[in-house]
């Protein structure tokens, strides 16, 4: 979510036949029709029968406090934020900290360099990032382009560095982008600053089928830095899980499961607690544009948390103790850690 994103709910607004009806016969768990449906009743909850009416005109008359009065509703006190293909001044009536998407400097200027000083210029833009303009980390969505099967080979870099086959996004240049992951790696681990993954599903043009988390196992092995498994790497969760429960220097975080799979994400986060340290464990939401998705991805976490762990009481695997502390660790305290916030 970039801050640009997250303030565009001020030029937006909802209209009734977008919302889908409870008449609707057929709801589809691949579309999004099941997480509308729910949105549409926790906003009437909050702001009445009229609730499009009632946020529009808030968000007309003052946008920051309105998301203010979200964020106080839903007890976010802090974002992490990706911010996405280029940083915005906009205004955020929470704290928050920046994470550099390293993607944002693989395009047509880099690749318009000699091989040794691209690289130079990459290795310089990060260390920045962090010492000069205080970032908390990094973040990759490699996924989206070549997939998770990276190579670390200096030569194959510098081969696949000339190649001109073009994708959607630009120079495919496989070789290339997997070498300044790895660098991205040693660099996360030098300075001890997270480094974030896409993991799992994502939009239309994600390689879902090059995005299992365990094909980054030997990388983890060889760098040893802070990896953020994102999104649990769903629907391959269960090797996210194992991951971060081997691997001292591995966390995931649920976001995107919620909201965006409803009931489900209770499903998803309940297996990833029977397999991964919960101080491993982060609350996310990958929320996006209209402010009121990461309201109720924080009120949706906090009502599976709950019923989780007090099912696990129920089975005496915790205690009230354990409970009390584990929502706080996977809510604030592991995030507030790691990032710095």
């Amino acid at each position: 979510m970039d801050e640009k994103e997250f303030m565009m709910a001020s030029s937006e607004s909802w209209r009734e036949e977008e919302l889908p009806s409870l008449s609707d016969r057929i709801v589809s768990m691949n579309s999004w029709r099941p997480f509308y449906l729910m949105l549409r009743n926790y906003m009437k909850k909050l702001l009445g029968e009229n609730f499009i009416d009632e946020r529009n005109r808030r968000i007309k008359d003052d946008p920051v406090n309105y998301i203010k009065f979200l964020m106080e509703d839903a007890k976010i006190r802090a974002f992490v934020i990706d911010e996405g293909f280029g940083k915005k001044e906009q205004e955020i009536p929470v704290k928050y900290r920046l994470l550099f998407r390293i993607e944002t400097i693989i395009n047509e200027n880099l690749f318009s360099l000699p091989f040794d000083k691209a690289i130079e210029v990459f290795e310089e833009t990060l260390r920045s990032k962090i010492k000069e303009e205080n970032y908390a980390g990094f973040k990759s969505i490699i996924a989206y382009r070549t997939g998770l099967k990276i190579i670390c080979d200096e030569n194959l870099a510098r081969n696949d560095f000339l190649d001109e086959e073009r994708e959607w996004f630009g120079r495919k240049a496989k070789g290339f982008r997997d070498y300044l992951f790895c660098k991205t790696m040693e660099i996360a681990k030098e300075l001890d600053v997270p480094f974030q993954v896409h993991t799992g599903a994502g939009d239309r043009d994600i390689k879902l089928e090059l995005s299992r988390p365990s094909y980054l196992t030997d990388l983890v092995r060889k760098y040893e830095g802070k990896l953020v498994l994102v999104h649990a790497g769903f629907p391959f969760h269960r090797e996210s899980a194992w991951m971060s429960y081997l691997f001292p220097s591995v966390y995931l975080d649920v976001s995107q499961i919620f909201p965006f799979a409803t009931t489900a994400g209770r499903d998803v986060l309940r297996e990833v607690l029977q397999i991964a340290p919960a101080n491993k464990v982060m609350y996310g939401s990958d929320a996006f544009e209209i402010p009121e998705i990461a309201w109720i991805s924080a009120k949706l976490f906090r009502k599976y948390i709950t019923s989780i762990v007090e099912e696990m009481e129920n089975e005496e695997i915790i205690d009230e103790k354990d409970s009390s502390m584990i929502i706080k660790m996977i809510a604030e305290d592991n995030a507030a850690k790691l990032y710095g916030v």
